[in-house]
């Protein structure tokens, strides 16, 4: 877990999704989907008798900084509609924010990421330097890479109204 006094990272970023909040919850929610939209993750497998919502475990792969590394993350605080935490049981120390917000029809996604790297995989000045810069990034293409789903799905809907499909 991420203990007190240990230095911790942590990078938040938003993004404002062109669909309702039950649609974004529903697809970010299956983790089945998270390789389809959430960059450098793969692998993704349920490793508890809970398939989604709170106590539910997956362990998948991700890349730091271009290196693959195995984690797993329980869900904590689900709840259907407005989000979850995950909090990191395996691999590298980590906990997540995932929080869903309904504007009118659109939703706001924030993600938040908490991590700590080992001192001795990378010290403070190499994570400020190198593994913060590309985590940002990941999030920020993570996100929207998101919304451009819906935006591919809204472009199919209203192709097939205009043409009576």
């Amino acid at each position: 877990s991420l203990r007190a006094g240990v230095m911790v990272t942590k990078i938040e970023d938003s993004v404002i999704i062109d669909a309702p909040v039950e649609a974004v919850f529903g697809y970010a929610s299956d983790w089945r989907r998270w390789p389809e939209w959430f960059e450098g993750l793969s692998d993704v497998r349920s490793t508890s008798e809970i398939g989604r919502g709170p106590g539910a475990r997956y362990t998948y792969q991700v890349r730091v900084l271009g290196f693959p590394a195995r984690v797993e993350t329980e869900l904590r605080d689900f709840v259907e509609g407005q989000g979850w935490t995950g909090v990191g049981t395996r691999g590298l120390p980590h906990q997540t924010q995932w929080r869903f917000e309904g504007q009118g029809d659109s939703t706001k996604f924030t993600y938040r990421l908490e991590y700590r790297l080992p001192p001795v995989l990378l010290g403070t000045m190499l994570d400020a330097l190198f593994a913060k810069r590309e985590w940002c990034g990941i999030i920020r293409r993570s996100l929207l890479n998101l919304r451009e789903h819906f935006s591919r799905a809204a472009s199919r809907e209203t192709a097939k109204g205009s043409y009576g499909v």
